[in-house]
C-alpha cells in the first residue's frame, strides 16, 4: 500500500466543519473515516475540488446513530447500500461503509460492511477513484491510483468486464472521466467492451443516468464524451434513441456556454426534435426540469432567432422570458451555428422592464373590468414593447384610450 505526506495538514478544502465532525465521530466510535474519490483525485491531479465523498470503517448504522442526536442531519439516500449522507447548514456530505459487493446485477449491488479499506478499494470502479485522504493529510493509495493520474491512464480496477458487468453505470462513468484522464486516446479493446455490454445500461435508474448526464453537459469536453456515448450505443440503449451530433463540434465555446446555461440546454441540442417528453419520464427528472426541456425542445423560429441576434434583441427576448438565453443557444446550434457568446451573456443578464400601467390606471378612466381590458392590456403591452419600452405611462395611456 502507497502512502505520501503532502502537508503536515489536511488541505483547505478539506478542512471544512462537517469533514472535521466526520473525522471526530470516526474516532470517537473507534474506527477511522477518510476522504474519497473524486475529491482527492482532482486536488492530486490539479483540477478544482467539487463534493466531497467519505467512507468510515464502521457500520453506517452506528454513524447514523451517533450523529441522529446532535445538529447534523442524517438522510438515509442508500441506508441498504451503506450510505447516508449527512447535513449540517449548507454542506452535505455522502459517507459510505467500508465493505464489499455480495452480488451484483449491473444495476443494485448486495452489500456488506467489511472493515478492511483494501477490500473497500479493490470494490471501486476506477484507480483513480480509489484514492484515500486521511484526517492528517496523508494519501493512502492502495492501487496506485497516483501513478495512473501521472501517466494519463484511466483503468478499471481489476478486470474491466467483471466491473461493468457488477455495474453499468461505470460505462457511462468511463466515457466521462475519458477526456480527463485518459491521454493515449481511445483503444479499440475498450470500445468493444462498451459497446458488447452497453446493453445493461437498459437497466440502468433514470436518476442515475440523469445525474450522469448532468455532469457530462457541464464538465467540459462534452463532444468528446457524447461522441463515446454515441459510438457505443449507448444513447440507444439508456434513452431508446440516437445523439444528434451534427452540432458538437461547430461552436469552440460550447463547454463554456453549456457551463453558464446549465445542462438542459446540451441535453435538448443533442436530442431529436419531439423527444423531449419520452426522454423527460425515463430521465425521472423534475417537474421544473421537465418543462424547461420541454421548452427548449420546441424552440423558436427563424425570425425570433433573428430577432435575437439582432439590434433589437430585448423585445425578443422581453415576449420569450427566462428560456431566451437557453433558447438563444440551443436552437443556434441546432442550426449549426456558432452563438455569440457575448449576445447570450447580455440575454442571460437584461432584467426586463415593467410595463408602466395596470388595471388600475384603466379602471380609473372609466373602463370595466372584464374581457375588454385584458385585451386593451394586452394591445398596450405590445405597443410599448414596439416602442423599445421607452412611451410613458402618460403617452401610453393616451394612446391606448383613443386607439
Amino acid at each position: 500500500m502507497l502512502t505520501e505526506r503532502r502537508d503536515s495538514v489536511l488541505p483547505e478544502w478539506a478542512c471544512r466543519p462537517l469533514v472535521t465532525q466526520i473525522f471526530s465521530a470516526a474516532k470517537a466510535l473507534g474506527g477511522e473515516a477518510r476522504i474519497v474519490g473524486g475529491a482527492v483525485r482532482d486536488w492530486i491531479s490539479g483540477h478544482p475540488v467539487g463534493d466531497i465523498d467519505m467512507a468510515v470503517n464502521l457500520p453506517i448504522g452506528t454513524v447514523a446513530s451517533y450523529f441522529s442526536s446532535g445538529d447534523v442531519r442524517v438522510v438515509e439516500t442508500g441506508l441498504q447500500h451503506g450510505t447516508i449522507t449527512l447535513c449540517c447548514a449548507k454542506d452535505s456530505i455522502e459517507l459510505t461503509q467500508t465493505r464489499v459487493d455480495l452480488e451484483t446485477d449491473g444495476r443494485h449491488a448486495v452489500v456488506a460492511y467489511n472493515g478492511d479499506w483494501l477490500l473497500d478499494a479493490a470494490r471501486r470502479d476506477f484507480t483513480v477513484n480509489a484514492i484515500y485522504l486521511d484526517e492528517d493529510g496523508l494519501i493512502i493509495d492502495p492501487l496506485d491510483g497516483q501513478s495512473d493520474l501521472n501517466a494519463g491512464r484511466l483503468q478499471f480496477v481489476g478486470d474491466a468486464e467483471q466491473r461493468v458487468k457488477e455495474d453499468a453505470l461505470r460505462i457511462i462513468r468511463y466515457c466521462r472521466f475519458f477526456p480527463r484522464f485518459e491521454k493515449a486516446g481511445t483503444n479499440a479493446e475498450m470500445i468493444n467492451l462498451l459497446l458488447d455490454n452497453a446493453a445493461l445500461c437498459a437497466d440502468l435508474s433514470g436518476e442515475r443516468i440523469a445525474e450522469e448526464l448532468r455532469q457530462i453537459m457541464v464538465g467540459g469536453e462534452a463532444a468528446v464524451v457524447i461522441g463515446m456515448l454515441r459510438g457505443a450505443q449507448i444513447d440507444c440503449s439508456t434513452l431508446g434513441l440516437k445523439f444528434n451530433l451534427s452540432p458538437l463540434g461547430i461552436d469552440k465555446n460550447f463547454d463554456k456556454v453549456l457551463a453558464q446555461l446549465g445542462w438542459l440546454a446540451g441535453l435538448a441540442t443533442i436530442l431529436p426534435v419531439g423527444s423531449a417528453r419520452r426522454v423527460a419520464k425515463r430521465l425521472r427528472l423534475s417537474r421544473f426540469e421537465r418543462r424547461c426541456l420541454a421548452r427548449l425542445d420546441l424552440g423558436i423560429n427563424d425570425g425570433e432567432l433573428a430577432m435575437l441576434n439582432g439590434p433589437r434583441w430585448q423585445q425578443g427576448a422581453y415576449y420569450l422570458g427566462d428560456w431566451a438565453p437557453m433558447l438563444y443557444a440551443v436552437q443556434s446550434w441546432r442550426n449549426l451555428t456558432v452563438i455569440n457568446t457575448w449576445r447570450c451573456e447580455e440575454l442571460a443578464a437584461w432584467i426586463p422592464p415593467k410595463i408602466p400601467i395596470c388595471g388600475t390606471d384603466l379602471l380609473s378612466h372609466g373602463v370595466d373590468n372584464g374581457p375588454a381590458m385584458g385585451q386593451m392590456l394586452s394591445r398596450a403591452e405590445a405597443k410599448w414593447v414596439a416602442s423599445g419600452f421607452s412611451l410613458k405611462k402618460s403617452d401610453l395611456l393616451k394612446w391606448l384610450l383613443v386607439n
